[in-house]
């Protein structure tokens, strides 16, 4: 287990290590998770959804951009 000692500044931020980040693939500006457990802080990557922009494609047949067109087209707010 991997472990270091750093400081808490007066604004209440703190460093992650540059070993930690690209152990965890932590890239400049992403995002993280921070969750509270029994007596410890737990720090996880998050995934934003613009990364996962062209990562997937339609199912044959289907198209997003159709879909997104038929969702505003019939969408109101009543």
């Amino acid at each position: 287990m991997l472990q270091v000692l750093t400081t808490i500044t007066q604004k209440g931020q703190v460093t992650l290590p540059k070993k930690f980040r690209d152990k965890l693939g932590i890239k400049p500006y992403q995002r993280v998770k921070i969750e509270q457990a029994k007596g410890y802080l737990k720090i996880s990557p998050t995934i934003d959804i613009l990364q996962l922009a062209g990562k997937f494609k339609a199912p044959r047949g289907k198209s997003a951009l159709k879909s997104r067109q038929e969702l505003e087209k019939n969408y109101s707010i009543d």
